[in-house]
């Protein structure tokens, strides 16, 4: 197991985090009150649910969990009582059978995003990292509800799992909105730390010789997360003395000097990211964005060349080396690079409308018009999916530059 509960550093206590959750609402829609029932067409015998409630109000786990049990044997559609039973069971620390009996639940009743995420955080602690990613993901698109509790740990954890797939800038997002929310951990901090300096890995499984580096970035990453720019370049400045040599430093100061307008600083923070990391395309995305943000697609051109021989998967390398092309007279050169991000990204508009005015330049209109016409579709959904408060594009790196959506590969 990873080290505390994240919620247990904050002086929660699991039992607790399970009591409010089945308080709430978002269970079933419904509460029961006590001495109330569902109706009996609804759910199982009444004097075996009278029984289970009276368990769970007295403290009585092992017992409520015998009549659940039997109660779920009698009704195996009752939502509720699934509910109940899965999280008695996590809150028994036998995850395994809560997962089980989650899913469960969530095939009766796909909406409940609050099971979504227990079932995430069970599979967690059973070790089963995919599962648990691909299922806290669910909650936090179908919505946990309204107990902060469960958010918080759910958020959490799908911050730390985004972390160990690469997705480093949705896992400081989603660390730094918990920091906003008034949540503060030794673990937050730890992830926040991870997150900026773009390493793959669960806090469990860092160094402990790297422990002083991680808290100092976490540190840094939460000053940027408040907005707090001179503390976190003060911070930086530190970091890079005490630490030097460390991967993704450079990068991440730079990408936030470029937030602040400070450019030409920006420049040679990356400048100095590709001497220490030459591995890795970030910097040089990076970098080539903000030539070509200037206009300076000669300057461009070379950095976003490289960013594709290092990450041949990445999208936005693509994207940015074919916009480099388009802008230098390389047309033919500029749709091959264009219509590669094209396939690695076919939902991104920006795509889309550069492929339209690179088939435009070079005589291809049907195509030109498919493509205007895909991106203004795809336009229209990130507009409303942005209205509905969804994050359709990657945040920026560091809140930075704003490299078109998604996550560049990392190192």
């Amino acid at each position: 197991m990873m080290r505390e509960m994240f919620l247990q550093r904050n002086h929660f206590t699991r039992r607790w985090l399970v009591w409010c959750v089945i308080a709430s609402s978002l269970a079933m829609g419904q509460t029961h009150n006590k001495g109330q029932t569902q109706k009996k067409s609804a759910g199982p015998t009444e004097s075996i649910v009278l029984q289970a409630e009276s368990a769970r109000e007295k403290g009585d786990i092992p017992a409520s969990l015998r009549l659940y049990r039997r109660a779920l044997l009698e009704k195996p559609g009752w939502q509720q009582g699934w509910w109940y039973y899965g999280s008695l069971l996590y809150d028994s620390n036998r995850y395994a059978q809560a997962a089980t009996a989650l899913r469960r639940l969530v095939r009766l009743n796909p909406k409940l995003g609050g099971a979504w995420a227990l079932l995430g955080l069970s599979e967690f602690e059973t070790r089963d990292f995919e599962s648990a990613l691909k299922h806290l993901r669910k909650a936090k698109d179908s919505g946990v509800g309204d107990t902060g509790s469960l958010e918080n740990v759910a958020d959490y954890h799908l911050a730390i799992l985004l972390n160990t797939h690469g997705e480093f800038e949705r896992s400081r997002s989603l660390l730094s909105s918990l920091l906003l929310r008034g949540v503060n951990s030794e673990d937050l901090q730890v992830g926040l730390g991870m997150g900026l300096l773009r390493v793959p890995l669960l806090p469990s499984q860092l160094e402990p010789a790297k422990d002083a580096l991680v808290h100092d970035a976490g540190n840094i990453a939460a000053f940027m997360a408040k907005k707090q720019w001179d503390q976190a370049d003060a911070g930086f400045r530190q970091l890079l003395a005490k630490y030097p040599g460390t991967h993704f430093a450079h990068y991440a100061y730079g990408a936030m000097l470029a937030t602040r307008g400070q450019e030409d600083l920006a420049k040679a923070q990356f400048r100095e990211e590709n001497v220490i990391t030459p591995d890795s395309a970030v910097p040089y995305m990076e970098w080539a964005f903000l030539e070509s943000k200037a206009g300076k697609f000669q300057d461009a051109l070379p950095l976003a060349q490289k960013a594709v021989e290092l990450s041949s998967n990445s999208f936005v390398a693509h994207y940015l080396f074919g916009e480099a092309l388009l802008a230098t007279g390389g047309v033919s050169e500029s749709v091959t690079q264009l219509e590669l991000a094209r396939r690695l990204a076919p939902d991104s508009p920006e795509i889309r409308y550069s492929l339209s005015r690179a088939y435009t330049k070079a005589g291809e209109r049907d195509k030109a018009r498919r493509e205007q016409t895909e991106f203004t579709k795809l336009q229209a959904n990130s507009q409303r999916k942005l209205r509905e408060g969804e994050e359709l594009m990657r945040p920026s790196p560091d809140g930075g530059a704003a490299v078109p959506s998604l996550d560049p590969s990392s190192r």
